[in-house]
């Protein structure tokens, strides 16, 4: 039987849910109504945003390592998987109709 090789292109396991993760927090930031919610209220959607996004870098080419995450990028990691967004302050409802 022979060894299966993995590229060097190709994402591990791990860096593929990393990238899942990465997804869903910017998938939850970007869909959450931000109706009636003050600049210190929507930071942490951003914040979201901005973690998720670097997940999803994670294994790639010059992309950043797990070491590389700051004590508080861990803690935005670790919240949205205990809680899933349900710890953020939620908005109304968005009454606009055109972006």
């Amino acid at each position: 039987m022979k060894s299966v090789k993995q590229n060097v292109f190709e994402s591990t396991p791990q860096q593929k849910q990393l990238a899942e993760l990465g997804r869903a927090m910017m998938d939850y930031s970007e869909t959450s109504s931000m109706a009636k919610l003050k600049d210190k209220e929507i930071k942490p959607y951003n914040d979201l945003s901005d973690v998720g996004a670097k997940l999803t870098k994670v294994g790639s080419n010059f992309g950043p390592k797990l070491k590389d995450f700051t004590e508080f990028e861990l803690t935005v990691i670790q919240d949205f998987i205990k809680y899933r967004g349900t710890n953020l302050v939620q908005g109304g409802p968005c009454l606009r109709t055109t972006f």
